[in-house]
């Protein structure tokens, strides 16, 4: 077994790297990695219905797509990440879960902290969720990740991934609000995350007799690098896979009432409508024109709008706040 840690702090390269080592190595991996502030949505999740939009964009929170199935995490650098690939023996998934996930249920006893398993797929401590763990089946192997809440910041996890269902009108498979915490609370003792990780890395190492820390190639990095960039950085892989959805959102400004309602499909504005008691000098349809066929995405969004003025169609209204509204999914 190949044993890393991820030189990584980039989402979208420590995502790839679980395509890259599930295609090039014919061995059992394990690997660990901390990305910087982001959100991992599931395969088959809308994108744009499980994030507050408004905040990832204000907090430049990154955006990726995994190719396991499950609910939207946060991670951040207190959220220590891992995943096994081995190959599939016909195992149930429970089975899988137990057998992979054991070393770190270990771990967290040794470090004092009275860890055990929950479900199909969780670790809890006292009730309280501290990692999840999705799975992806693909050539004859199985990838078994997930996340560590070691010292997480919780108010941002709450607020980036607080999108408002009644928005969103879909198909996708929606994330399930659990109870989490973070582990460093329950630890008699102080440690840092750094501690957390290499005591894993023992652990894993000491559990399995074929196991050894390997170290990443220059082309193990040309690799990953290029599926990072030409797939999971891409706005098609990330957006555009969400399932059709449609939008809708009500804003009172200053001058009027805005009634906006949207149908996105392959991740771009199919339909866009806008009702209300505003006024404008030009016909309102221009506008919808000019949006149908942009990709639901804020920066594509405010490109569009880059020659309009917008309050020959809606009098009043800022660009920036009619913007918001556009992707206002956050719960007041």
């Amino acid at each position: 077994m190949k044993c890393m840690i991820s030189p990584f702090s980039s989402c979208y390269y420590n995502i790839a790297s679980e395509e890259y080592f599930m295609s090039q190595f014919d061995e059992d991996v394990f690997y660990l990695y901390i990305n910087s502030p982001c959100i991992v949505v599931g395969r088959h999740q809308n994108a744009s219905a499980e994030i507050n939009q408004t905040y990832v964009h204000e907090q430049k929170i990154e955006v990726v797509r995994r190719q396991s199935g499950g609910g939207a995490v946060y991670h951040d650098h207190g959220n220590l990440n891992y995943g096994f690939i081995t190959k599939a023996k016909g195992q149930e998934i429970d089975e899988v879960f137990r057998e992979f996930t054991l070393p770190i249920l270990n771990v967290l006893k040794k470090m004092g902290a009275n860890a055990s398993f929950s479900g199909r797929n969780d670790l809890v401590i006292e009730d309280k969720k501290i990692s999840g763990v999705a799975q992806y089946h693909s050539g004859g192997k199985v990838l078994l990740h997930g996340t560590l809440l070691f010292d997480s910041d919780l108010t941002k996890l709450a607020a980036a991934l607080n999108a408002d269902p009644r928005k969103f009108q879909d198909k996708s498979v929606k994330s399930v609000k659990s109870r989490v915490s973070n582990i460093r609370p329950f630890l008699p003792d102080t440690h840092s995350i750094e501690e957390f990780t290499t005591t894993i890395i023992q652990e894993v190492l000491a559990q399995f007799p074929d196991a050894r820390m390997y170290e990443y190639t220059d082309l193990d990095k040309a690799g990953i690098k290029r599926l990072a960039e030409e797939k999971y950085s891409s706005w098609d892989w990330v957006y555009g896979t969400s399932p059709r959805f449609s939008y809708n959102h009500v804003l009172k400004y200053e001058k009027g009432l805005l009634d906006i309602g949207l149908t996105v499909a392959s991740g771009s504005i199919e339909e866009i409508a806008f009702y209300g008691d505003f006024f404008g000098t030009k016909e309102i349809d221009d506008l919808v024109k000019s949006l149908i066929g942009t990709p639901y995405h804020r920066e594509s969004v405010e490109k569009a709008l880059t020659d309009v003025v917008l309050d020959d169609y809606i009098f009043g209204l800022s660009k920036e706040l009619f913007t918001d509204s556009l992707f206002a999914n956050s719960i007041s």
